[in-house]
């Protein structure tokens, strides 16, 4: 693939690796990469804080984990060969909450503290606190993804039929005759809506996956993780 401007790049502009090529070329849409990205995954961000035992400190964390990362501390350093924005911001809040109790620690001791090199003493990952990150992260991508088709509905007037075909894009069997005939319509008019509105919310599924990971390769594998997660709820 190639830049208008000549370059090749490996991977598409989506906000991740618009974010990991600022931290080359400090382009101009960095900032507001970086701040989509950082309302967008506020909630999962918080949810795996509290998860890993700051629950009173969790959002004061939050905030100060992505003002680190917007003062150009975290996204622009990171490599492309971390993988997924879900793993790496996984990574980076572990880091992050570490230092936190290691802080904390030194404080109640009222002493100083030595450096302490992170990669050799951050404590294992926990699995049930690394899904229910995951679980939050799709449950965000969902929203994400649900809030454009219904813009899209929205858009054409249509938006009472979103609404009510919204419970039955993820349900596997859904009473279609009893809502076409709320609708005012066939079950077989409303089965190709439905069809179609699942093929559009698939797209949209996989464009917000696809922001969040630095190469197209890795979108099928992050979006079926991730639907499993959903799956498991």
């Amino acid at each position: 693939m190639t830049h208008g401007n000549g370059h090749a790049f490996p991977f598409p502009a989506t906000r991740w690796s618009r974010v990991v090529q600022a931290r080359r070329d400090e382009l101009p849409q960095a900032q507001a990469a970086l701040e989509e990205l950082c309302q967008a995954y506020w909630q999962p961000v918080t949810g795996y804080i509290r998860a890993l035992g700051c629950v009173e400190h969790a959002e004061d964390l939050a905030q100060d984990f992505f003002a680190q990362f917007l003062r150009a501390e975290g996204f622009q350093q990171a490599q492309q060969e971390r993988g997924t924005l879900r793993s790496y911001l996984k990574a980076a809040i572990r880091h992050q909450v570490w230092h936190w109790r290691r802080d904390q620690a030194t404080q109640r001791r009222g002493g100083g503290h030595e450096a302490i090199e992170l990669d050799e003493n951050i404590p294992a990952a926990d699995t049930a606190s690394d899904l229910a990150y995951d679980e939050q992260w799709a449950l965000t991508v969902l929203e994400r993804a649900l809030s454009a088709l219904k813009a899209g509905y929205a858009r054409r007037g249509r938006l009472l039929l979103y609404e009510q075909l919204k419970p039955t894009l993820l349900a596997q069997d859904s009473d279609l005759a009893a809502l076409a005939s709320q609708l005012g319509i066939t079950r077989n008019a409303l089965a190709v809506e439905q069809h179609r509105a699942r093929r559009r919310l698939a797209d949209l599924l996989r464009a917000q996956v696809a922001d969040t990971v630095p190469d197209p390769a890795e979108i099928d594998p992050e979006l079926l993780h991730l639907l499993r997660v959903l799956a498991r709820q």
